[in-house]
Protein backbone atom coordinates (compact mmCIF):
# COMPACT_ATOMS: atom_id res chain seq x y z
CA UNK A 1 0.00 0.00 0.00
CA UNK A 2 3.26 2.35 0.66
CA UNK A 3 4.36 1.71 -2.58
CA UNK A 4 0.68 2.45 -4.51
CA UNK A 5 0.31 5.75 -2.45
CA UNK A 6 3.52 6.59 -3.58
CA UNK A 7 3.13 6.12 -6.93
CA UNK A 8 -0.69 8.04 -6.70
CA UNK A 9 1.03 10.86 -5.33
CA UNK A 10 3.73 11.01 -8.30
CA UNK A 11 1.19 11.16 -10.88
CA UNK A 12 -1.56 13.14 -8.98
CA UNK A 13 1.35 15.65 -8.26
CA UNK A 14 2.53 15.47 -12.33
CA UNK A 15 -1.02 15.38 -13.57
CA UNK A 16 -1.73 18.99 -11.13
CA UNK A 17 1.54 20.58 -13.13
CA UNK A 18 0.31 19.55 -16.64
CA UNK A 19 -3.15 20.85 -15.94
CA UNK A 20 -1.85 24.34 -14.86
CA UNK A 21 0.43 24.74 -17.38
CA UNK A 22 -2.69 24.07 -20.21
CA UNK A 23 -4.99 26.24 -17.81
CA UNK A 24 -2.53 28.91 -17.84
CA UNK A 25 -1.90 28.81 -21.97
CA UNK A 26 -6.08 28.30 -22.88
CA UNK A 27 -6.88 30.79 -20.12
CA UNK A 28 -4.21 33.47 -21.86
CA UNK A 29 -5.31 32.62 -25.38
CA UNK A 30 -9.11 33.42 -23.86
CA UNK A 31 -7.80 36.89 -22.77
CA UNK A 32 -6.24 37.53 -26.02
CA UNK A 33 -9.98 36.44 -27.66
CA UNK A 34 -11.89 39.14 -24.90
CA UNK A 35 -9.60 41.73 -25.59
CA UNK A 36 -11.55 42.15 -29.24
CA UNK A 37 -14.89 42.81 -26.78
CA UNK A 38 -12.74 45.39 -24.58
CA UNK A 39 -14.78 48.35 -24.41
CA UNK A 40 -18.54 47.64 -25.65
CA UNK A 41 -20.49 48.45 -23.05
CA UNK A 42 -19.11 48.31 -19.75
CA UNK A 43 -16.99 45.48 -20.71
CA UNK A 44 -13.81 46.44 -18.99
CA UNK A 45 -10.25 44.94 -18.14
CA UNK A 46 -11.69 44.03 -14.74
CA UNK A 47 -14.90 42.14 -16.31
CA UNK A 48 -13.13 40.55 -18.64
CA UNK A 49 -10.36 39.20 -15.65
CA UNK A 50 -13.78 37.94 -13.21
CA UNK A 51 -15.45 36.43 -16.23
CA UNK A 52 -12.31 34.41 -17.16
CA UNK A 53 -11.70 33.70 -13.57
CA UNK A 54 -15.56 32.01 -13.80
CA UNK A 55 -14.61 30.44 -17.04
CA UNK A 56 -12.17 28.11 -15.14
CA UNK A 57 -14.50 25.39 -13.93
CA UNK A 58 -15.03 24.83 -17.45
CA UNK A 59 -11.65 24.92 -18.62
CA UNK A 60 -10.13 22.54 -16.09
CA UNK A 61 -13.09 20.13 -16.83
CA UNK A 62 -12.15 20.06 -20.48
CA UNK A 63 -8.87 20.09 -20.30
CA UNK A 64 -8.72 17.19 -17.80
CA UNK A 65 -8.78 13.89 -19.68
CA UNK A 66 -5.63 15.68 -21.41
CA UNK A 67 -4.08 16.77 -18.47
CA UNK A 68 -4.74 13.11 -17.03
CA UNK A 69 -2.82 11.58 -19.41
CA UNK A 70 -0.16 13.41 -20.02
CA UNK A 71 0.35 14.06 -15.92
CA UNK A 72 -0.09 9.99 -15.97
CA UNK A 73 2.25 9.41 -18.58
CA UNK A 74 4.76 12.15 -17.01
CA UNK A 75 5.15 10.60 -13.27
CA UNK A 76 5.83 7.15 -14.27
CA UNK A 77 8.24 8.51 -16.83
CA UNK A 78 9.56 10.42 -14.25
CA UNK A 79 9.76 7.26 -11.84
CA UNK A 80 11.15 5.20 -14.68
CA UNK A 81 13.61 7.58 -15.42
CA UNK A 82 14.97 7.45 -11.69
CA UNK A 83 15.13 3.70 -12.08
CA UNK A 84 12.31 3.19 -9.09
CA UNK A 85 10.15 1.70 -11.31
CA UNK A 86 12.95 -1.48 -12.54
CA UNK A 87 13.45 -1.45 -8.79
CA UNK A 88 10.45 -2.18 -8.22
CA UNK A 89 9.89 -5.08 -10.63
CA UNK A 90 13.37 -6.44 -9.42
CA UNK A 91 11.29 -6.81 -6.23
CA UNK A 92 8.66 -8.86 -7.42
CA UNK A 93 6.07 -5.73 -8.08
CA UNK A 94 4.30 -6.71 -11.42
CA UNK A 95 3.06 -4.23 -13.68
CA UNK A 96 -0.65 -5.48 -12.22
CA UNK A 97 0.40 -3.92 -9.09
CA UNK A 98 1.50 -0.72 -10.33
CA UNK A 99 -1.48 -0.78 -12.50
CA UNK A 100 -3.61 -0.67 -9.57
CA UNK A 101 -1.74 2.05 -8.21
CA UNK A 102 -2.33 4.04 -11.34
CA UNK A 103 -6.12 3.40 -11.11
CA UNK A 104 -6.31 5.09 -7.79
CA UNK A 105 -5.50 7.43 -9.56
CA UNK A 106 -8.03 7.47 -11.82
CA UNK A 107 -10.87 7.19 -9.58
CA UNK A 108 -9.79 10.73 -7.40
CA UNK A 109 -9.64 12.32 -11.06
CA UNK A 110 -13.16 10.54 -11.52
CA UNK A 111 -14.89 11.96 -8.52
CA UNK A 112 -12.38 15.48 -9.20
CA UNK A 113 -14.37 15.57 -12.76
CA UNK A 114 -17.68 14.94 -11.19
CA UNK A 115 -17.51 17.74 -8.69
CA UNK A 116 -16.40 20.10 -11.61
CA UNK A 117 -19.09 19.38 -14.35
CA UNK A 118 -21.99 18.91 -11.74
CA UNK A 119 -21.07 21.28 -9.31
CA UNK A 120 -18.78 23.73 -9.76
CA UNK A 121 -18.47 24.47 -13.76
CA UNK A 122 -22.57 24.91 -14.03
CA UNK A 123 -23.09 27.73 -11.60
CA UNK A 124 -19.72 29.37 -12.54
CA UNK A 125 -20.44 29.20 -16.20
CA UNK A 126 -24.51 30.51 -15.56
CA UNK A 127 -22.31 33.36 -13.42
CA UNK A 128 -19.93 34.10 -15.79
CA UNK A 129 -22.48 34.35 -19.25
CA UNK A 130 -24.44 36.43 -17.01
CA UNK A 131 -21.84 38.59 -15.98
CA UNK A 132 -21.03 39.21 -19.67
CA UNK A 133 -24.33 39.50 -21.03
CA UNK A 134 -24.57 42.86 -18.22
CA UNK A 135 -21.36 43.91 -18.78
CA UNK A 136 -22.22 44.45 -22.57
CA UNK A 137 -25.62 45.28 -22.80
CA UNK A 138 -25.93 46.84 -19.15
CA UNK A 139 -28.95 44.69 -18.49
CA UNK A 140 -29.09 41.64 -16.45
CA UNK A 141 -31.59 39.65 -18.27
CA UNK A 142 -30.67 37.03 -21.55
CA UNK A 143 -31.82 37.85 -24.63
CA UNK A 144 -31.07 36.77 -28.13
CA UNK A 145 -32.17 38.15 -31.70
CA UNK A 146 -35.50 36.47 -32.09
CA UNK A 147 -36.20 35.58 -28.02
CA UNK A 148 -36.89 32.46 -27.06
CA UNK A 149 -39.42 29.94 -28.03
CA UNK A 150 -41.13 27.21 -26.02
CA UNK A 151 -44.00 24.54 -26.53
CA UNK A 152 -45.84 23.63 -23.60
CA UNK A 153 -48.58 20.97 -24.43
CA UNK A 154 -51.07 22.95 -26.63
CA UNK A 155 -49.29 26.50 -26.24
CA UNK A 156 -46.71 27.75 -27.88
CA UNK A 157 -44.57 30.78 -25.79
CA UNK A 158 -42.65 33.10 -26.78
CA UNK A 159 -40.05 35.12 -24.70
CA UNK A 160 -38.53 38.17 -25.17
CA UNK A 161 -36.24 38.28 -22.31
CA UNK A 162 -35.06 36.17 -19.72
CA UNK A 163 -33.65 37.79 -16.00
CA UNK A 164 -31.57 35.86 -13.84
CA UNK A 165 -33.86 36.10 -11.19
CA UNK A 166 -36.34 34.56 -12.77
CA UNK A 167 -38.31 37.10 -14.47
CA UNK A 168 -39.85 36.93 -17.85
CA UNK A 169 -40.43 40.01 -19.87
CA UNK A 170 -42.42 40.46 -23.22
CA UNK A 171 -44.61 37.14 -23.43
CA UNK A 172 -46.49 35.82 -25.62
CA UNK A 173 -48.54 33.00 -25.15
CA UNK A 174 -50.49 31.01 -28.82
CA UNK A 175 -53.37 28.67 -27.61
CA UNK A 176 -54.44 25.98 -30.14
CA UNK A 177 -57.37 23.57 -29.77
CA UNK A 178 -57.11 20.10 -30.92
CA UNK A 179 -57.66 20.88 -33.75
CA UNK A 180 -54.68 22.83 -34.31
CA UNK A 181 -56.58 26.12 -34.83
CA UNK A 182 -55.65 29.61 -33.15
CA UNK A 183 -58.08 30.35 -29.94
CA UNK A 184 -56.08 32.74 -27.80
CA UNK A 185 -53.26 34.90 -28.06
CA UNK A 186 -51.67 36.56 -24.48
CA UNK A 187 -49.79 39.41 -24.35
CA UNK A 188 -48.32 40.00 -21.14
CA UNK A 189 -45.63 42.18 -20.05
CA UNK A 190 -44.12 40.52 -17.02
CA UNK A 191 -44.17 37.12 -15.19
CA UNK A 192 -42.82 35.78 -11.96
CA UNK A 193 -42.71 32.21 -10.54
CA UNK A 194 -44.83 32.09 -7.52
CA UNK A 195 -46.16 28.81 -5.66
CA UNK A 196 -45.54 26.38 -8.99
CA UNK A 197 -47.37 28.71 -10.83
CA UNK A 198 -46.90 31.96 -12.95
CA UNK A 199 -48.59 35.30 -12.74
CA UNK A 200 -48.72 37.31 -15.48
CA UNK A 201 -48.60 41.76 -15.26
CA UNK A 202 -50.35 43.67 -17.60
CA UNK A 203 -51.97 40.86 -19.61
CA UNK A 204 -54.45 41.40 -22.66
CA UNK A 205 -56.03 38.43 -23.92
CA UNK A 206 -57.45 38.02 -27.34
CA UNK A 207 -59.69 34.91 -28.18
CA UNK A 208 -60.74 33.41 -31.48
CA UNK A 209 -63.77 31.82 -32.06
CA UNK A 210 -65.69 31.77 -35.21
CA UNK A 211 -67.73 34.83 -34.44
CA UNK A 212 -64.25 37.11 -34.50
CA UNK A 213 -62.03 38.21 -32.12
CA UNK A 214 -63.11 38.88 -28.40
CA UNK A 215 -59.76 41.24 -26.61
CA UNK A 216 -59.94 41.98 -23.17
CA UNK A 217 -57.41 43.47 -20.76
CA UNK A 218 -56.83 42.65 -16.86
CA UNK A 219 -53.77 43.74 -14.69
CA UNK A 220 -53.32 40.08 -13.50
CA UNK A 221 -53.42 36.87 -14.86
CA UNK A 222 -52.37 33.24 -14.15
CA UNK A 223 -50.42 31.00 -16.08
CA UNK A 224 -50.22 27.54 -15.53
CA UNK A 225 -47.31 25.85 -17.30
CA UNK A 226 -44.99 23.03 -16.85
CA UNK A 227 -42.37 25.39 -17.63
CA UNK A 228 -40.31 26.91 -14.55
CA UNK A 229 -37.45 29.53 -14.09
CA UNK A 230 -34.73 26.52 -13.83
CA UNK A 231 -36.19 24.97 -17.31
CA UNK A 232 -36.18 28.13 -19.26
CA UNK A 233 -32.43 28.96 -17.81
CA UNK A 234 -31.29 25.45 -19.75
CA UNK A 235 -32.69 27.42 -22.84
CA UNK A 236 -29.79 30.45 -22.15
CA UNK A 237 -27.24 27.93 -21.18
CA UNK A 238 -25.51 25.44 -23.52
CA UNK A 239 -26.41 21.91 -22.73
CA UNK A 240 -22.96 21.10 -21.98
CA UNK A 241 -22.74 23.15 -19.17
CA UNK A 242 -25.99 22.16 -17.38
CA UNK A 243 -25.54 20.05 -14.52
CA UNK A 244 -27.28 16.21 -15.35
CA UNK A 245 -30.49 16.66 -13.23
CA UNK A 246 -31.71 19.91 -15.20
CA UNK A 247 -30.45 18.02 -18.48
CA UNK A 248 -33.01 14.74 -16.96
CA UNK A 249 -35.86 17.03 -16.18
CA UNK A 250 -35.25 19.24 -19.85
CA UNK A 251 -35.25 15.95 -21.68
CA UNK A 252 -38.54 14.75 -20.16
CA UNK A 253 -39.99 18.34 -20.73
CA UNK A 254 -39.12 17.82 -24.10
CA UNK A 255 -40.28 14.62 -25.01
CA UNK A 256 -43.82 14.87 -23.02
CA UNK A 257 -44.22 17.98 -25.58
CA UNK A 258 -43.14 15.89 -28.79
CA UNK A 259 -40.10 17.88 -29.34
CA UNK A 260 -36.96 16.86 -30.59
CA UNK A 261 -34.53 15.70 -27.55
CA UNK A 262 -31.06 14.41 -29.20
CA UNK A 263 -28.85 17.75 -28.25
CA UNK A 264 -30.44 17.21 -24.65
CA UNK A 265 -29.24 13.82 -24.64
CA UNK A 266 -26.10 13.53 -26.41
CA UNK A 267 -25.21 16.15 -23.57
CA UNK A 268 -26.23 14.03 -20.89
CA UNK A 269 -24.70 11.44 -22.17
CA UNK A 270 -21.30 12.83 -22.75
CA UNK A 271 -21.28 14.23 -19.34
CA UNK A 272 -21.97 10.96 -17.98
CA UNK A 273 -18.98 9.67 -19.82
CA UNK A 274 -16.47 12.22 -19.28
CA UNK A 275 -15.06 10.74 -15.88
CA UNK A 276 -14.92 7.75 -17.56
CA UNK A 277 -12.48 9.40 -20.46
CA UNK A 278 -10.40 11.12 -17.54
CA UNK A 279 -10.36 7.16 -16.16
CA UNK A 280 -9.26 5.99 -19.52
CA UNK A 281 -6.53 8.29 -20.01
CA UNK A 282 -4.81 7.72 -16.99
CA UNK A 283 -5.39 3.77 -17.41
CA UNK A 284 -3.58 4.59 -21.18
CA UNK A 285 -0.68 5.42 -19.36
CA UNK A 286 0.62 2.06 -17.98
CA UNK A 287 1.62 0.62 -21.84
CA UNK A 288 2.93 3.99 -22.85
CA UNK A 289 5.54 3.16 -19.95
CA UNK A 290 5.79 -0.83 -19.88
CA UNK A 291 5.09 -0.65 -23.75
CA UNK A 292 7.06 -0.24 -26.65
CA UNK A 293 7.99 3.50 -25.11
CA UNK A 294 9.72 2.06 -22.59
CA UNK A 295 13.27 2.70 -23.56
CA UNK A 296 12.48 6.40 -24.95
CA UNK A 297 13.23 9.19 -23.30
CA UNK A 298 10.61 11.56 -21.27
CA UNK A 299 10.20 14.02 -24.22
CA UNK A 300 8.95 11.24 -26.71
CA UNK A 301 6.76 9.81 -24.52
CA UNK A 302 4.73 13.61 -23.86
CA UNK A 303 4.82 13.68 -27.26
CA UNK A 304 3.09 10.44 -27.98
CA UNK A 305 0.81 10.84 -24.88
CA UNK A 306 0.34 14.52 -26.53
CA UNK A 307 -0.68 12.99 -29.66
CA UNK A 308 -3.26 10.62 -27.89
CA UNK A 309 -4.67 12.69 -25.76
CA UNK A 310 -5.46 15.57 -28.76
CA UNK A 311 -6.18 12.29 -31.11
CA UNK A 312 -9.07 11.19 -28.58
CA UNK A 313 -10.41 14.97 -27.77
CA UNK A 314 -10.86 15.11 -31.79
CA UNK A 315 -12.27 12.26 -32.57
CA UNK A 316 -14.78 12.22 -29.33
CA UNK A 317 -16.13 16.03 -30.34
CA UNK A 318 -15.79 14.81 -34.15
CA UNK A 319 -17.71 11.71 -33.80
CA UNK A 320 -20.77 13.22 -31.23
CA UNK A 321 -21.25 15.72 -34.10
CA UNK A 322 -21.50 13.22 -36.76
CA UNK A 323 -23.53 10.90 -35.07
CA UNK A 324 -26.29 14.08 -34.02
CA UNK A 325 -26.10 15.22 -37.80
CA UNK A 326 -26.73 11.37 -38.94
CA UNK A 327 -29.23 10.48 -36.04
CA UNK A 328 -26.58 7.77 -33.93
CA UNK A 329 -27.85 6.91 -30.71
CA UNK A 330 -26.88 9.90 -28.28
CA UNK A 331 -25.04 6.85 -25.86
CA UNK A 332 -23.54 5.28 -28.57
CA UNK A 333 -22.37 8.69 -30.19
CA UNK A 334 -21.23 9.80 -26.48
CA UNK A 335 -19.38 6.60 -25.12
CA UNK A 336 -18.08 4.93 -28.64
CA UNK A 337 -14.59 6.77 -28.71
CA UNK A 338 -13.73 6.03 -25.03
CA UNK A 339 -14.92 2.45 -25.00
CA UNK A 340 -12.61 2.49 -28.23
CA UNK A 341 -9.49 3.89 -26.37
CA UNK A 342 -10.49 1.63 -23.49
CA UNK A 343 -10.05 -1.21 -25.37
CA UNK A 344 -7.22 0.16 -26.83
CA UNK A 345 -5.57 0.22 -23.30
CA UNK A 346 -6.33 -3.31 -22.44
CA UNK A 347 -5.06 -4.67 -25.73
CA UNK A 348 -1.57 -2.62 -25.47
CA UNK A 349 -1.43 -3.84 -21.67
CA UNK A 350 -1.85 -7.93 -22.64
CA UNK A 351 1.06 -7.00 -24.76
CA UNK A 352 3.44 -5.82 -21.92
CA UNK A 353 2.35 -8.88 -19.79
Amino acid sequence: MILQRYIAKTIISSTLLVLLVLLALYTFMDFIAELDDLGEGNYGLSQILLYLLLSMPKRMYELLPIAALLGSVLGLGTLAQQSELVAMRAAGISVAFINKAVMLVALVLLMVAVLLGEVLRPVAEQKALALQNTAKTGTEGSQSEFGFWTRDGQHFNHIERIHSDGRFEGIKIYEFDDQHQLRMVTHAVSARYQDDEWELSDVVQSEIDENGIEVRVVERAKWRSKLNPGMLNIVVVPPAFLPVWSLLDYVSYLKENHQAVSQYELAFWSKIMMPLSSAVMVFLAVPFIFGPLRSSPVGARILAGTLVGIGFHLFNQTFQHIGLVFGVLPWLAASLPTILFAALGIWMLRRVR
